[in-house]
């Protein structure tokens, strides 16, 4: 609530009533800008400045300049005079500064956040991008412009990051950068920036596939060792990796009310690239009853979070840890490599190495995979429009081909 604006003097001072409940104001007439705001308890003068940021959007500057009584009104007024000058020289002095490269990257941290809440983006970028800004941390404060006049500085930082960090930390750092600058350039950030991306002189490392692929032969090795691992819970997790060729990350959120059972897939809400990759895992029999029993041991794992989350995490050794208590899903799914030798992304680039042995095209493995690494024609069709059946049928084959090579020998 606001009261009639009024000339702020002592005795209005004193006879201002408390608010009955939040705060109201009193503008005060002589100066423009200055206001009282009336609390339950206390009365702060208040000083108000409206100003233009570096992209032209209006935004009001608030500054508490003293409280009464403790603060006469004349001082209180002449202090919110000098609050104002100061303000307006920060705002002259920030108009006038060149941007820097942690100012830029605030700017796209903050559009990238928008951008996962909204389901358009995956949370991973954004934390890849972080760890690039990690990497360059005592750049923040650089102005960009000074990086684009500076290009050699730029290579030697990124043959220094991959001495120290490694080849794919450095690779990143510059991701990173050439991402932050891009960004400011084409929103105009700094109207001054110059076009020359200083990354544009920088040759990345190159970054070789990694390839951790099982073959057919040594899956019944795996399999042994994936049975004795002690949680029943994880043996079933690693399984359906397998079976499924699914990124590890969008399974341990899997929930059981994402399973149709009447159309028989499982589906995935927001995997890697948010909610627009959504997609329905078709079911083979060796995944339903995979599914099956992680439902009977989670009930005896994590009983509070086995009707929710089709992988529960182990309720008791996150006692143990003394840490806080997981989101009630497996979180970390990496293992000992001693007791099992692969798992996570080894397990999708098996399932996509096996793919061709068990008769699957290359579009088949590219849509049951949520994959779109195939031709500029693969992009046009989308899983709508293939038959659940077919691809369910091939499914089958894959998990046939799977199991035959698990149990065998």
């Amino acid at each position: 609530m606001n009261a009639q604006p009024t000339k702020l003097t002592k005795e209005v001072l004193e006879k201002l009533p408390p608010a009955d409940a939040g705060q109201y104001i009193v503008r005060d007439t002589e100066e423009p800008g200055f206001f009282v705001v009336v609390g339950k308890r206390s009365k702060t003068f208040t000083v108000q400045v409206d100003v233009t940021n570096p992209l032209g959007k209006r935004q009001t500057r608030k500054q508490a300049v003293g409280k009464w009584p403790n603060m006469g009104v004349a001082e209180a007024r002449r202090a919110a005079r000098a609050a104002k000058v100061a303000i307006s020289s920060e705002k002259a002095r920030t108009a006038g500064r060149a941007l820097s490269l942690g100012d830029a990257w605030e700017e796209l941290r903050g559009s990238l956040e928008r951008e996962v809440a909204s389901g358009r983006r995956s949370q991973r970028t954004v934390d890849s991008y972080e760890y690039g800004a990690q990497l360059l941390r005592d750049w923040h404060d650089t102005p960009l412009s000074r990086l684009s006049d500076n290009a050699n500085e730029v290579r030697k930082r990124h043959r220094e990051l991959s001495e120290a960090s490694g080849p794919s930390a450095a690779n990143g750092a510059m991701v990173f950068l050439r991402r932050t600058y891009n960004y400011a350039h084409k929103r105009r950030l700094d109207p001054n920036l110059p076009h020359y991306n200083p990354v544009d002189s920088v040759d990345l490392n190159p970054s070789a596939r990694r390839d951790t692929a099982m073959s057919a032969a040594d899956l019944a090795g795996w399999h042994c060792k994936l049975r004795a691992l002690p949680n029943l819970v994880r043996q079933e997790f690693h399984l359906f990796c397998l079976l499924s060729g699914a990124r590890p990350g969008a399974l341990t959120v899997a929930r059981w009310e994402h399973l149709d059972m009447r159309r028989r897939v499982l589906h995935i809400p927001k995997p890697k690239g948010g909610t627009k990759r959504a997609f329905d895992i078709p079911l083979s029999r060796p995944m339903l009853a995979c599914l099956a029993r992680a439902r009977r041991a989670g009930r005896v794992v994590n009983a509070r979070n086995a009707d929710e989350w089709v992988f529960p995490g182990d309720l008791s050794r996150s006692r143990r840890a003394n840490g806080p208590l997981s989101a009630g899903h497996i979180v970390e799914y990496r293992e000992d490599r001693d007791a099992l030798p692969k798992w996570g992304g080894d397990l999708r680039q098996t399932y996509k190495t096996l793919s061709s042995e068990a008769g699957l095209s290359k579009t088949d493995v590219m849509i049951l995979m949520n994959h779109a690494d195939g031709d500029v024609n693969d992009g046009y069709m989308t899983r709508n429009k293939v038959a659940e059946d077919y691809l369910r049928a091939q499914q089958e084959a894959m998990s046939r081909y799977i199991m035959d090579a698990c149990h065998r020998g």
